[in-house]
Protein backbone atom coordinates (compact mmCIF):
# COMPACT_ATOMS: atom_id res chain seq x y z
CA UNK A 1 0.00 0.00 0.00
CA UNK A 2 1.13 3.42 -0.87
CA UNK A 3 1.63 6.16 1.97
CA UNK A 4 -0.59 8.85 2.45
CA UNK A 5 0.85 11.74 0.56
CA UNK A 6 1.64 9.17 -2.25
CA UNK A 7 -2.52 8.32 -2.23
CA UNK A 8 -3.20 11.69 -1.96
CA UNK A 9 -1.41 12.70 -5.18
CA UNK A 10 -3.25 9.56 -6.76
CA UNK A 11 -6.34 10.98 -5.96
CA UNK A 12 -6.06 14.44 -6.48
CA UNK A 13 -4.90 13.04 -10.31
CA UNK A 14 -8.06 11.90 -10.63
CA UNK A 15 -9.94 15.12 -10.63
CA UNK A 16 -11.11 15.81 -14.37
CA UNK A 17 -10.72 12.03 -15.19
CA UNK A 18 -13.17 9.59 -16.61
CA UNK A 19 -14.69 7.17 -14.13
CA UNK A 20 -12.94 4.46 -15.66
CA UNK A 21 -9.32 6.17 -15.18
CA UNK A 22 -10.15 6.64 -11.64
CA UNK A 23 -10.58 3.13 -11.03
CA UNK A 24 -7.61 2.07 -13.25
CA UNK A 25 -5.51 4.56 -11.26
CA UNK A 26 -6.74 3.49 -8.10
CA UNK A 27 -6.79 -0.58 -8.69
CA UNK A 28 -2.89 0.12 -10.43
CA UNK A 29 -2.07 1.44 -7.20
CA UNK A 30 -3.12 -0.63 -4.81
CA UNK A 31 -5.97 1.53 -3.56
CA UNK A 32 -9.14 0.09 -2.57
CA UNK A 33 -12.91 1.47 -3.92
CA UNK A 34 -16.04 1.28 -3.59
CA UNK A 35 -18.18 2.16 -7.01
CA UNK A 36 -22.11 3.17 -6.08
CA UNK A 37 -23.98 5.20 -7.90
CA UNK A 38 -22.17 8.59 -8.92
CA UNK A 39 -19.69 8.26 -6.38
CA UNK A 40 -16.47 6.01 -5.84
CA UNK A 41 -15.47 5.38 -2.44
CA UNK A 42 -12.09 5.31 -1.23
CA UNK A 43 -12.62 3.59 2.75
CA UNK A 44 -8.56 3.82 3.45
CA UNK A 45 -9.22 7.47 3.12
CA UNK A 46 -12.71 8.36 3.90
CA UNK A 47 -13.09 9.90 0.78
CA UNK A 48 -15.73 9.91 -1.88
CA UNK A 49 -14.55 11.14 -5.51
CA UNK A 50 -18.07 12.55 -7.19
CA UNK A 51 -18.93 12.03 -10.67
CA UNK A 52 -20.93 14.09 -12.96
CA UNK A 53 -21.73 12.82 -16.56
CA UNK A 54 -18.57 10.33 -16.03
CA UNK A 55 -16.10 13.37 -14.90
CA UNK A 56 -14.94 13.11 -11.61
CA UNK A 57 -15.72 16.46 -10.44
CA UNK A 58 -14.89 16.79 -6.72
CA UNK A 59 -13.46 15.37 -3.70
CA UNK A 60 -14.96 15.18 -0.43
CA UNK A 61 -15.00 13.31 2.81
CA UNK A 62 -16.87 11.10 4.85
CA UNK A 63 -17.60 10.06 8.25
CA UNK A 64 -18.45 6.10 9.13
CA UNK A 65 -21.55 5.78 10.71
CA UNK A 66 -21.50 4.34 14.28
Amino acid sequence: MKDAIEQNQIIENCLGGSRHFCLQALSDEGIDSIAFGHWLAIPSQQLLLVFRHQQCVAVDHYQVAA
